[in-house]
């Protein structure tokens, strides 16, 4: 399960956390030093290096972002 939602959700690219935002979906946080999903929700705002989702932020590179890639 894992390596099929690591191929087919990731969301890596501004365009496609732009997406998500745009069409209102949540997103899934998941941290793998945790190795537990830590948020999920829809995305307030984001730049290049963190992702707002309910008030709090999370490093883009620290965290693994999943939901509907843009195509």
């Amino acid at each position: 399960m894992m390596i099929t939602k690591l191929t087919n959700k990731s969301l890596v690219t501004n365009d496609d956390l732009a997406y998500n935002m745009r069409i209102g979906l949540p997103i899934e946080v998941f941290c793998p030093s945790a190795q537990s999903t830590i948020a999920f929700g829809r995305i307030e705002s984001f730049t290049g290096q963190q992702v707002y989702i309910s008030g709090a932020e999370y490093c883009r590179e620290k965290h693994l972002l999943f939901g509907l890639p843009a195509h």
